[in-house]
């Protein structure tokens, strides 16, 4: 089993950007949960910025993915996406 806070995520988000980088795309972005605490504080540290939410997003998901939990980490209510992106230079 893998231990958090080792680097191992650090360390493939950086091997995902040098690719992106070296095939000629000047960004990566990724989205979330509003619920997923770790995963925002995660994604700032690292050069990430809030691109956009998407409010209620989640009840179009679970249409396709029922099984999508009603509430998440911390017990909060998993509604929203929220879209973060890294400029590479």
């Amino acid at each position: 089993m893998l231990s958090p806070r080792t680097g191992i995520g650090t360390a493939l988000l950086e091997s995902v950007c040098c690719e992106a980088q070296s095939r000629g795309c000047r960004r990566v972005w990724l989205i979330t949960t509003n619920d997923n605490i770790d995963a925002i504080q995660f994604y700032q540290r690292r050069g990430s910025v809030l691109k956009a939410v998407y409010p209620d997003a989640i009840a179009e998901s679970r249409k396709l993915k029922p099984q999508i939990s009603l509430i998440g980490e911390h017990g909060i209510p998993i509604r929203d996406e929220i879209e973060f992106e890294r400029i590479l230079v």
